[in-house]
């Protein structure tokens, strides 16, 4: 494109803007004539209209008039002047030529911008590829650093271990050796020696070398030889020796350390741990001696020990010192006690600065590192392992037979709280140290102390998971409570004044703990919340450690064993035990609101860990409490809505359907059946989050599938949940029963089948009540005379109740018709319902109703029922509900037996067929409906249809001899030409089993006919199959 000179654009934007300018000012000017002469012919039309109408001077108005179109002209004339267009120099063109170029240019310059902004994208998403390549590079470079790490630490654990094994095996064999030569000393009297000796044998507990499980190893073997020691100096004591010299003695065989304090210098004396063993061992004869008071010995000891301030080697050390006084300590009726040998104060007082100092080094382990780095994880877990050496101590001070519930109270729990526990400020121990004090002592000390045992949890450290405390406290006590004999639902009955206030006592201790318990779980809540917090989990948002939840559920699930043991009674829960247990499932949800991560977590067993959790804390409440007290407790449904709809929830339903029906509870009124329903709903329904459109229960050839068989038998234990139902008022036991059809019928298709069918039954046991209700009523009232009556109080029997046997009928029909409709499968089912509801109906003498359910038994064989087998079963219940009805008129029962023998003939098989129409027989042999006539029809019928079986005789001849055996009341001709077709038959059958059963029911049958005067000859010569 080209493009003009400077100078040439300059020209010609002067000229373009001079035009420009001068255009808009024509342009205002054009504008302002319009204005003006569109007012003055507004003007002059008024001015007309005035001429018009005005009186005035004709001639001033010409006038007027006249001067007004001189003005118009000349307006006319100046707009016309300005439409005038100048001529054209050609600078438009340019103009608009240049306009076009600058057009163009600028298109040019939004493409290459539309352009320079693809290439920047396509530059930041490299630059995000890139960022997310080096992150993804980052971890993975991490990753390998870490395995390195890992590697690098096996090796050098393999090597430790190498070089411990051999440091090890080294120091065994220096032991073995030592306490062989002290052995051999000991046996030659030598006390130098062995003394000597041992302390070479102990000098291998110096070494830093070792792990704590191998010193342990290495401890441990050396206790054994050291218990020949402390034989000898037995010996040598009572062979009548000073143990006070030999106790100085081996104070002074140790080496002396100086140390420096300031600016003076004092040379202390400090024992290895060689010399302090021995020193121990000796001390303890000592004391056993008593040569000097326990109580001056104890305190040396335990100040010696202090010289030892190497985390492994001191604890070690203690532990020792412990277990070497454990029976000489100063205690109530002890012979160290005696003669100012000491107190139980004193040994109070030594116990717990052995388990303070212990306690420290404990502590301190953590950063030991012991022959080269080891990881963190490694170090804790070698402590946790060395636990036991300072619960040991704990042991020995719960042991002491002079520590009562006031010195427990004024001496040892502030010693071991103040001294031990809070000052120590690490989590691990404070968690350790609790756990060992609720389980060492006695359960009557912690409930006498509870205050200050749950006020100092609240002053533990942050990390410190007092919901294990709490879990561990809370099974101490409900042991303690069922020992006591007060377990709630025991059986005991409690009976007198005393036992009951004996009771309420105990229920307002246990109410008093339970409040205590509720505020500290309270408390709790705020530490996790600070734990959460210090960790940096995102609790606002729903999230929360594994460690909390796995720690504070198993805490609940305590929490409500402890409330059901501590505040049931022993007949029942009382209102205190249900609010109690109502606070604890409150608490325990607000805590999983808090919390919801765990339902989303991938890792499955951390999943299943807390339902399982939560389903065990249901399943007590099920268990523990009645349908009735579980009202009281809405939290449970709350609680029940985060299982599993198919897992959890479905296990836990069947499980509570088996002890309900295991301690025969009985459901009284709709309120439950509604909750009992809402409990058991996985069963009842399925899961409104998933559409179910494929049966649960399926066959194959081979027969029932697994999960149709697991399908069928949790819907028939469903099924006995209304067996349940009790009730005298059957108005309520009726809305009961609705309340149940309506939840069933909600279940859908592939239930039904199970759960109406005993819902259907009960239904029909309740209108056969109700009518045998109104029956007695209306005979006591016809016995009554009118002053009877008004002097009788009028009982339960005499109640009238709203709901009527029509009532249930209807509701009955109701349920029947829909299985009918739902459940192509249960035809046959259906009409015996159908037939069940008739009997009940006739029997309460409602004609109409009993003819609508046979009815309705018909439409189902008509539409439904195609297979020969099933149609045979109907047609027998047909025939047997006819004959058990009394109260159908003539003309109805008529109509039924009739429609009934129609089935019958229209049946399949031609043996059937006449089977059938024989059964039917005895519908016209009613005890209130009799018509020989149509009897001997339905038997000639039944005949006709057996002989038309041609050559097959095999099959006549039984059918014939049951024609027989069924005649109520016929002709004498009828029985002679019926036994000669039966005689006929059985000699064309070939000889077998079958020939023979009819020949013996042929001869029992001729013996019974005597009295008729039928002889063989008579059979043979006088009748033929065509004279019956």
């Amino acid at each position: 494109m080209s493009t003009p000179s400077k100078s040439n654009n300059n020209s010609r934007l002067s000229a373009m803007a001079q035009l420009e300018k001068t255009a808009k000012t024509l342009t205002l000017y054009s504008r302002a004539l319009h204005h003006q002469l569109a007012r003055l012919r507004e003007e002059m039309v008024t001015e007309k209209q005035a001429v018009l109408t005005s009186e005035d001077d004709v001639s001033e108005s010409s006038a007027r008039l006249q001067e007004i179109e001189e003005l118009m002209a000349k307006l006319q004339q100046e707009i016309s002047a300005l439409r005038l267009t100048p001529p054209d120099d050609g600078s438009l063109a340019a103009r608009k030529q240049e306009l076009e170029e600058l057009e163009e240019e600028r298109h040019e310059e939004l493409d290459l911008l539309a352009h320079i902004q693809t290439i920047l994208l396509m530059h930041q998403n490299m630059h995000k590829k890139m960022q997310r390549m080096i992150a993804t590079l980052t971890k993975e470079i991490h990753r390998v650093r870490q395995r390195e790490e890992v590697v690098v630490l096996a090796a050098l654990r393999s090597r430790i271990v190498k070089g411990e094994a051999e440091v090890l095996r080294e120091a065994l064999q220096t032991v073995r050796d030592q306490g062989f030569r002290m052995q051999r000393a000991i046996d030659a009297k030598d006390q130098s020696a062995v003394l000597k000796y041992a302390a070479e044998m102990l000098r291998e507990l110096r070494t830093s070398l070792l792990s704590p499980k191998n010193y342990y190893h290495l401890y441990m073997q050396l206790m054994d030889q050291l218990r020949h020691f402390e034989n000898y100096v037995e010996e040598q004591q009572q062979s009548g020796a000073s143990v006070r010299i030999l106790y100085e003695r081996v104070q002074s065989s140790g080496n002396v350390l100086p140390r420096l304090y300031g600016a003076k210098s004092t040379t202390l004396t400090f024992f290895y741990s060689c010399a302090r063993y021995l020193l121990v061992t000796v001390g303890a004869i000592y004391i056993k001696s008593r040569e000097a008071p326990a109580r001056d010995v104890l305190t040396d000891l335990v100040e010696m020990t202090k010289g030892v301030q190497h985390p492994l080697r001191g604890l070690f050390l203690r532990h020792y010192l412990s277990l070497s006084v454990r029976d000489k300590l100063p205690d109530t009726g002890s012979v160290y006690e005696q003669s100012g040998g000491g107190t139980v104060s004193d040994s109070i007082k030594f116990l717990l600065q052995n388990l303070r100092e212990t306690n420290q080094l404990w502590i301190r382990l953590q950063h030991q590192k012991t022959n080269g780095a080891r990881p963190l994880v490694v170090r804790e877990k070698e402590r946790m392992e060395l636990r036991l050496l300072v619960g040991t101590s704990l042991v020995r001070l719960s042991q002491i037979d002079g520590v009562t519930s006031s010195i427990y109270a004024e001496q040892v729990l502030p010693g071991l709280l103040n001294d031990v526990v809070l000052a120590c400020k690490d989590c691990m121990a404070q968690q350790y140290l609790m756990d060992c004090i609720i389980q060492v002592f006695p359960d009557e000390f912690h409930l006498q102390n509870l205050e200050k045992l749950l006020d100092v949890l609240e002053k533990l450290q942050t990390n410190v998971d007092v919901a294990l405390i709490l879990t561990a406290f809370l099974k101490r006590l409900t042991k303690f409570r069922e020992a006591q004999g007060n377990v709630t639902g025991a059986g005991q009955q409690e009976t007198g004044a005393d036992d009951r206030t004996k009771l309420n006592d105990e229920q307002q201790d246990g109410l008093h703990v339970f409040q205590q318990m509720m505020n500290t779980t309270g408390k709790m809540f705020l530490r996790s919340l600070r734990y959460a917090a210090g960790n940096g989990d995102p609790i606002s948002e729903g999230g929360g450690t594994d460690v909390q939840l796995a720690s504070v559920l198993p805490y609940f699930v305590a929490f409500a064993t402890f409330t059901l043991v501590w505040l049931g009674t022993t007949t029942s829960k009382n209102s205190h035990t249900t609010t109690a247990i109502q606070q604890v499932v409150s608490g325990c949800l607000t805590f999983l609101r808090e919390r919801t991560a765990w339902r989303v977590d991938k890792d499955e067993q951390k999943r299943q860990a807390v339902i399982s959790q939560l389903k065990t804390l249901a399943l007590m409440l099920l268990r523990g409490f009645s349908i009735q007290d579980l009202l009281q407790v809405p939290s449970l449904l709350e609680l029940l809505a985060l299982m599993p709809w198919q897992g959890a929830w479905k296990d836990m339903a069947l499980v509570w359907i088996r002890v309900l029906l295991a301690r025969h509870e009985r459901v009284y009124n709709e309120k439950q059946m509604s909750f009992l329903l809402t409990v058991l709903a996985p069963l009842v329904r399925d899961d409104p989050s998933e559409l179910q459109l494929l049966p649960p229960a399926t066959t194959t050839d081979m027969g029932k599938t697994k999960e149709a068989e697991i399908f069928e038998a949790e819907q028939q234990t469903l099924a006995k949940v209304v067996h349940l139902v009790s009730n005298d008022d059957y108005d309520v036991k009726f809305r009961v029963f609705v309340v149940a059809r309506r939840a069933f019928l909600m279940s859908g298709v592939f239930r039904i089948r199970f759960t109406l069918v005993p819902l259907i039954c009960q239904s029909l046991a309740l209108a056969r009540d109700l009518t045998a209700h109104t029956q007695e009523k209306t005979q006591s009232q016809g016995q009554e005379t009118k002053a009877e009556s008004e002097a009788t109080v009028t009982d339960g029997n005499s109640k009238t109740f709203v709901t009527t046997p029509r009532e249930v009928l209807q509701f009955v029909h109701e349920m029947v018709t829909a299985l009918a409709s739902k459940q192509d499968a249960l035809s046959v089912s259906c009409v015996h319902l159908f037939l069940q509801c008739a009997l009940v109906a006739d029997g309460c003498a409602f004609e109409a109703i009993a003819y609508e359910f046979i009815t309705q038994a018909f439409i189902v064989y008509e539409d439904q029922i195609t297979l020969a087998r099933e149609q045979w079963r109907a047609l027998e219940a047909m025939v047997a509900s006819l004959r058990a009805t009394r109260n159908l008129s003539s003309t109805n029962y008529e109509i039924l037996a009739t429609k009934t023998t129609q089935y019958s003939a229209r049946l399949l098989k031609k043996n059937e067929q006449a089977l059938m129409v024989l059964n039917c027989a005895h519908l016209f042999w009613h005890p209130s409906h009799r018509d020989g006539k149509r009897v001997r029809e339905c038997l000639q019928r039944s005949l006709r249809i057996a002989d038309s079986m041609k050559g097959i005789a095999l099959n006549q001849v039984p059918l014939f001899l049951d024609i027989l055996e069924a005649t109520p009341e016929v002709t004498r001709n009828y029985l002679v030409g019926l036994l000669t077709l039966v005689k006929d038959h059985l000699n064309n059958m070939e000889h077998g089993q079958r020939r023979r059963e009819g020949e013996s029911r042929y001869r029992a049958i001729m013996c019974c006919m005597d009295v008729l005067d039928v002889s063989d000859k008579a059979l043979s010569t006088s009748f033929s199959p065509s004279s019956r």
